[in-house]
């Protein structure tokens, strides 16, 4: 399978170390524009180092990151996020004490609010902003069905509300590409079908997604190509069909060497 140029974001012989453990070795593996690509692996992978390495919230001790063609590699998350590259984590990381909606507000870039000078002599430019990203998280909020708890604290969510409301938090910074770490982590089934119809939704509006999981089902129902790592490689890819048919696959979930 070739990508080439549409590739939006690309991993090139990435290598991590923690000591002697060797947590990544020289993978390389290209997210199509647009797409769905799905991670998969035993536990032990890489699979969430791969993401800290691509998201920025971790530096790798060898190869590089490209996204839209541009070299990442040293750019710290805010960074990556201003461009369009944004993630999620596999543990929601909701500010519990706050509503939902102040959740999403505090996600919202470009606030002038932040700043005294802003804040003391151009209180209409802050008006606006405010009244733009409350509109905004509010037509998030009624995508997913949170608009009714948007007064709620948003440790009183179910697992299933706090992964929509951490996907709707990254949706705030209006990423061109998403990666998700387990959005069916901890979700019951009714909710798992409704994140992936509005991953779906997102991706026909030309959103595209890197997905690490464990939910099979969700990765065949979304995800065309699937990598499967193991042992911190690349063991292979190809689609859901052609990786369940793989016989090294089997091995490696089942402990083998990859």
């Amino acid at each position: 399978m070739s990508v080439g140029r549409d590739a939006i974001l690309e991993a090139d012989g990435i290598g991590v170390r923690f000591g002697d453990f060797v947590a990544l070795d020289g993978v390389s593996l290209a997210f199509r524009r647009g797409g769905i690509t799905g991670i998969v692996g035993p536990n032990g992978a890489g699979k969430t180092t791969l993401f800290n390495v691509l998201g920025g919230q971790a530096r790798a001790g060898t190869g590089a990151v490209r996204f839209d063609g541009a070299d990442i590699t040293a750019l710290p998350a805010h960074g990556r996020a201003r461009l369009g590259l944004t993630r999620t984590f596999q543990i929601s990381r909701e500010l519990g004490a706050l509503t939902v909606l102040e959740n999403l507000l505090l996600a919202f870039p470009r606030q002038p609010g932040e700043g005294v000078l802003p804040a003391l002599f151009q209180k209409a430019r802050v008006r606006r902003a405010e009244e733009e990203a409350i509109a905004r998280a509010r037509a998030l909020l009624d995508r997913v069905g949170l608009w009714r708890l948007a007064d709620a604290p948003a440790d009183a969510l179910s697992g299933g509300q706090k992964k929509l409301l951490e996907l709707c938090r990254a949706l705030m910074l209006e990423p061109r590409f998403l990666l998700l770490d387990e959005p069916a982590a901890g979700v019951n089934p009714v909710l798992v079908g409704e994140i992936g119809d509005f991953i779906r939704t997102l991706q026909g509006e030309g959103m595209g997604f890197g997905i690490v999981e464990h939910n099979m089902d969700l990765i065949a129902a979304l995800c065309d190509p699937i990598y499967v790592l193991a042992e911190g490689r690349v063991l292979t890819h190809g689609s859901f069909r052609e990786i369940a048919a793989n016989t090294r696959v089997t091995e490696a979930y089942l402990g083998g060497v990859a």
